[in-house]
C-alpha cells in the first residue's frame, strides 16, 4: 500500500531498442513538418506569382479612331480587345475590332447577306 500513483510515479528509461524507435519517429515528424512547411510556402509563391501576372496593361483611357460616318450600335470588351459594330452613312454594318492594349483598329468587317454575296457571282 506504500506505493505511488501512476502520474506521481517516475517514468523508468526505456529500454535501448525502445529509445531508437522514438528518435526515429521524432526524426520522421521533423522532416514531415519541414516538407510540409515547403509544400504550403510553395503553394502560397504560386497564387502571388500568378496573381501578379494577372494584371497586364491594357488601354484604361484613350481615343479610337473610327472612320468618317460610323454610328456605333453596340459594344463589347474582352480581355485583349474592344468590338465595335455600327452602321456606316451608306447603311451597310461593320464590325470594327481594337487592340486593347494599343487602341489600334485590328479588324475591319462588313455584315452583309449570302442573298447579295451570290448575286455578285
Amino acid at each position: 500500500m506504500n506505493q505511488l500513483p501512476l502520474e506521481l510515479a517516475e517514468e523508468a528509461p526505456l529500454d535501448p531498442a525502445a529509445e531508437r524507435v522514438r528518435r526515429k519517429m521524432v526524426r520522421l515528424l521533423a522532416v514531415s513538418i519541414g516538407i510540409m512547411f515547403i509544400g504550403v510556402f510553395a503553394v502560397l509563391a504560386a497564387i502571388v506569382w500568378q496573381l501578379g501576372e494577372a494584371t497586364t496593361p491594357s488601354l484604361t483611357a484613350g481615343d479610337l479612331i473610327v472612320p468618317d460616318g460610323f454610328s456605333v450600335l453596340e459594344s463589347d470588351l474582352a480581355a485583349d480587345a474592344i468590338l465595335l459594330r455600327g452602321t456606316v452613312t451608306d447603311g451597310s454594318q461593320r464590325v470594327l475590332i481594337f487592340d486593347r492594349a494599343s487602341g489600334e483598329m485590328t479588324g475591319d468587317f462588313t455584315i452583309g447577306s449570302l442573298a447579295g454575296a451570290a448575286s455578285d457571282q
